[in-house]
């Protein structure tokens, strides 16, 4: 299966935007998620919609610094922002992430 594509939702300077949904994450490919802003600004939404606590993981980039995956835990029905630094797990202007499907993700680019 391919993995979900998660695009950055974008808020405008002294605005806003209606929080984007978060899409499942492909339980065997995961997602990937468009990481072409610069990277201090862009909040990466995991929701966890299963009965449990679970990981995702942050696949390490193919930069200098990208050496070691990241996991995050995040606790049954809750939501964690994450933000990213681009020289550790950017890939071909994305992120990877990988987790089961009842994880969802969503981005934002901060102005």
């Amino acid at each position: 299966m391919a993995a979900t594509a998660i695009a950055l939702t974008k808020i405008p300077l002294n605005g806003g935007v209606e929080l984007p949904a978060a899409a499942a994450l492909d339980g065997t490919a995961g997602a990937e998620i468009q990481f072409d802003g610069q990277d201090t600004k862009i909040v990466i939404l995991i929701e966890n919609s299963g009965s449990a606590a679970g990981d995702v993981t942050f696949k390490a980039g193919n930069g200098i610094q990208g050496v070691a995956d990241l996991v995050v835990n995040v606790a049954n029905g809750k939501t964690k922002a994450v933000v990213l630094e681009s020289g550790a797990f950017k890939k071909a202007g994305k992120v990877y992430v990988t987790g089961a499907a009842t994880m969802k993700a969503a981005a934002l680019l901060l102005p």
